[in-house]
């Protein structure tokens, strides 16, 4: 049995338990094994004291080892005070300690025992109690006792031989509960490596996170002022012909009142019109100045009447280079969201469809652009295809056009949807076009 137990304990698989406690219920169980003790301690040296670690006995159930580990798990025997505890005096003394009766003795301190036995209805006779020493720094780790020689049934007293198995097979358990106790703090400093490494790593994720945002809202700021641009040229265009209608007939009614030619009803109608101009004009403004602004209240707005609404921007820029927009939509549908930002990426797909009108397609030939919304299994489609012959070879369009990549973030961030392009050809009043197609989808 014992040739068995050692061969059990000698086995270099005990050395690789990283588990400090798991490591000591293995020790204790084996040892108790090789000297047929019924129960046994494990106690460990933490600072000026020996900590309680690991209790076993055979004679108790689960549910009494449950309770005793519980009421003794937060144990100390101070190492400053001698000749009173028998693990302490064997840790100091560096010596194999056996006691075969401890009812009947008076030399140590007992009654932890006895209030144990009562408790649980056992009866602590032998003990054996064995310092742990480092073979080779003679560093002491702790103690382990084992209580209550038990062969057949029958309480025997720890011998000579149980002394010299213990004095021997102490160096090994010293040895695998020295590199566990290691391996602990090997793995707390990981631990604490790992988590200043995790801090760090949040703090540049953070800086990272911080810099894309304010990287976008600049490319959002510089895709609002070019399409602020192209407003303004746009408004500059739609204002002169009412600028010019008011100037003339402003510059009549002032003829008229020199030349004392004022016919009442001719001057009211004039009036009426210079009024319902400026009306129309302010309103352009007001289109104006609520698209510019930043928007953080979403809402549900109808996606064709904010199509249209771009269009209406757009406008003096599509007329002037010959673009025909034809349009294909359901009136019916919404979706929630910044409308204003909506109608930005919009805008940024429409000025790069003319962009590349500009620069690709022969002015001779039709542009058109075909604009179709509509709603296939509750998911909305937003089609946008021009004929600009331009084949979307690029993969990083939408990274290069910084209005191509703020419409991918705003259908994306704000919308809930999502943005792809791809190169097409499709026939339209029987002539064969090339393109580009810009498909939206929203949930």
């Amino acid at each position: 049995m014992k040739d068995l137990v050692l061969r059990q304990i000698y086995d270099m698989k005990s050395f690789n338990i990283s588990d400090l406690d798991i490591l000591l219920h293995e020790i204790l169980k084996c040892t108790r094994d090789m000297l047929n003790a019924d129960a046994g301690t494990i106690y460990i040296k933490e600072g000026d004291y020996l900590k309680f670690h690991i209790f076993q006995n055979d004679s108790l159930s689960y549910e009494e080892i449950y309770k005793s580990f519980y009421l003794f798990k937060d144990y100390k025997l101070p190492l400053f005070i001698k000749n009173k505890y028998l693990a302490v005096d064997a840790f100091l003394t560096e010596k194999i300690i056996v006691v075969d009766d401890i009812y009947n003795t008076n030399e140590y301190e007992s009654s932890g025992t006895k209030e144990f036995d009562e408790k649980f209805n056992y009866k602590t006779c032998s003990i054996i109690t064995v310092p742990l020493i480092h073979p080779i720094n003679n560093e002491i780790l702790g103690v382990v006792q084992l209580v209550n020689k038990k062969i057949d049934g029958k309480l025997l007293f720890f011998d000579k031989k149980d002394k010299e198995f213990l004095s021997m097979f102490s160096s090994f358990i010293s040895l695998s509960v020295s590199k566990a106790q290691t391996d602990v703090i090997k793995l707390e400093m990981l631990n604490e490596q790992l988590e200043k490494a995790n801090k760090e790593l949040e703090k540049k994720v953070a800086e990272e996170i911080l810099n894309n945002q304010n990287k976008s809202a600049i490319i959002f700021h510089q895709s609002k002022l070019s399409s602020m641009g192209e407003l303004i040229g746009n408004i500059a265009h739609q204002w002169k012909e009412p600028l010019g209608m008011i100037s003339t007939l402003a510059s009549g009614l002032k003829i008229n009142i020199e030349y004392d030619n004022v016919n009442k009803d001719n001057s009211i109608s004039e009036l009426m019109q210079i009024v319902g101009t400026t009306q129309k004009l302010s309103t352009m403004i007001d289109d104006f100045k609520d698209f510019y602004k930043v928007e953080s209240i979403k809402e549900n707005f109808n996606i064709s009447n904010t199509i249209h609404k771009c269009l209406e921007f757009a406008e003096i820029t599509l007329l002037k280079n010959k673009i025909e927009v034809i349009l294909q939509l359901d009136e019916s549908l919404k979706i929630y969201g910044l409308k204003n930002e909506f109608i930005q990426a919009m805008l940024n797909i429409l000025n790069s469809v003319i962009d590349t009108f500009i620069e690709k397609t022969l002015t001779d030939k039709k542009r058109y652009v075909f604009i179709n919304l509509y709603l296939k299994n509750e998911v909305i489609y937003l089609i946008i295809k021009d004929n600009t012959g331009e084949k979307f070879i690029n993969k990083n369009k939408i990274l290069d056009d910084k209005g191509l990549f703020m419409s991918k973030l705003i259908i994306e961030k704000y919308h809930n949807g999502s943005i792809s392009f791809k190169d097409i050809t499709y026939n339209y009043k029987e002539i064969d076009y090339k393109g580009i197609k810009y498909t939206i989808t929203l949930a």
